[in-house]
């Protein structure tokens, strides 16, 4: 018995000496003759590129693979009725999830809420191609007759070494599982894990599998948020082209993007200048690992490139900050203190800043007097914009107004009037008072402390 495992390990390790480790092909920067590496690309998609895309909502199944905690039912319905008010007619809401029983009976229980309250919003569901997977995506059509499957599997050369797979595994694969599943009358999103990592000859025949098994969008993913905008472009316009040779001029492809490397949001919209159609998205970035491509990054930057072209915005903007912190809150992830709508994206101490705000806001008020509204209007929006890139009521939300050791006397009058009192009662004593005690402290102070130096001005005012 010893010697037969001895023996065993042995041809083990033989076969372990005889593995070819396979290098990922590098679209950033690897050549290829099927596609040439681009001299430039184009620095962000036409507004009239932008205006067709679609936005996939990725929350509700790649987010929650980043969180302690699978979210209940009905705070995951409270978050897609928000996503539909705000133009979101698409949501990815789940994977096969294998023997996990009650991870099975909420997407279901998720799926029949949203065919009975949520018809404009169409749902899919991730299938791999195993018999099993399909079983269950059947079952998740039973309960939503407009349910969409993703059937995919991994391609890149190091996913197909650990799984043991070869390519003609893969496409036998995909032609079977696409083919059954549209067979069964579920619309087909075909896509590939890795997308990113894998060789213009592998994707060509992937590709043409796809295609020729009946599925109506290809989807690419950045599985590891490994490529960079050129290596986007280049691969979404290979894949676009290999379409059209196909062709399927007209077939729609999807881009997933992750931010391991924080190229998601400059991905997206190279993605978009290429030909793609739909972004997957999830809000505040959430999901695994370093996360997903940001909801809110890509549709500020898609509805300012709409707006500057005079087109109308794809999206209700007043309700962005009402969903993605709706979403935050049901997943435990806290707003970021930076970084795009972070809790501080509006906020300022800077006395160099508040100066300007504040002189805005005196310009609007001689407008106003002059009763010139078109002009006060103008200039109220400017007294948000100065200092912000995001006008914050353009998004739902308000400006804020601290008082630090970087803050004068325009800081205080400022937060005053922000808080819907008149800078005028404020006098230089208790102006000067809270400027001191932040010095003091060597920190902005908090609100509470703000407050309290309020009140006592506004009581005296009062008396």
């Amino acid at each position: 018995m010893q010697k037969e495992t001895n023996g065993t390990a042995a041809n083990a390790r033989r076969d372990i000496d005889s593995i070819d480790v396979p290098v990922n092909f590098n679209w950033n920067s690897d050549s290829s003759p099927l596609s040439p590496i681009p001299t430039s690309i184009p620095g962000e998609p036409l507004a009239a590129e932008v205006a067709r895309t679609q936005i996939l909502s990725e929350c509700l199944r790649d987010g929650l693979q980043g969180i302690p905690g699978y979210p209940t039912v009905d705070d995951m319905m409270r978050y897609l009725h928000l996503l539909h008010g705000f133009g979101i007619k698409y949501a990815t809401v789940g994977i096969y999830p294998g023997n996990a029983d009650r991870l099975n009976a909420t997407m279901k229980q998720l799926l029949a809420r949203m065919r009975d309250e949520l018809p404009g919003i169409v749902p899919s569901v991730l299938s791999m191609c195993t018999e099993e997977s399909l079983k269950w995506t059947v079952e998740c059509r039973d309960v939503h007759p407009a349910l969409e499957s993703v059937v995919f599997m991994g391609s890149a050369p190091s996913r197909r070494l650990v799984q043991g797979w070869d390519l003609d595994f893969i496409l036998n694969k995909l032609e079977t599982f696409i083919k059954k599943t549209v067979e069964t009358g579920i619309p087909v999103v075909a896509g590939t894990e890795h997308t990113s990592q894998t060789s213009p000859e592998d994707l060509r025949a992937i590709t043409r599998t796809q295609v020729e098994s009946g599925a109506y969008i290809v989807a690419m993913a950045d599985t590891i948020g490994v490529i960079r905008p050129l290596g986007t472009y280049r691969l979404v316009r290979f894949i676009r082209d290999e379409l059209d040779a196909l062709g399927v001029p007209d077939m729609q492809m999807d881009w997933h993007g992750h931010r391991d490397t924080g190229n998601a949001l400059g991905n997206a919209m190279a993605a978009v200048a290429a030909g793609a159609g739909r972004i997957h998205v999830v809000s505040r970035g959430v999901g695994e690992r370093s996360g997903n491509a940001s909801l809110e990054e890509v549709v500020l930057n898609f509805a300012a490139i709409e707006e500057e072209a005079g087109l109308p915005v794809s999206w209700d903007m007043s309700q962005l900050l009402e969903l993605i912190t709706c979403y935050q809150k049901m997943v435990g992830v806290p707003a970021p203190e930076h970084g795009v709508l972070g809790r501080r994206y509006s906020h300022t101490s800077s006395g160099i800043h508040t100066d300007a705000i504040l002189k805005a806001h005196h310009l609007a008020d001689l407008a106003r007097e002059a009763d010139n509204g078109e002009l006060e209007d103008k200039l109220r929006d400017m007294s948000r914009t100065v200092y912000s890139a995001v006008d914050p009521a353009a998004v739902g939300g308000v400006p804020s107004v601290a008082v630090s050791p970087w803050s004068g006397q325009s800081s205080v009058r400022l937060a005053y009037m922000l808080s819907g009192r008149d800078p005028r009662e404020l006098s230089t004593q208790i102006i000067e008072g809270l400027l001191a005690r932040a010095n003091e402290l060597g920190r902005e102070l908090t609100s509470q402390e703000l407050e309290e130096g309020f009140a006592k001005a506004h009581a005296s005012h009062a008396a």
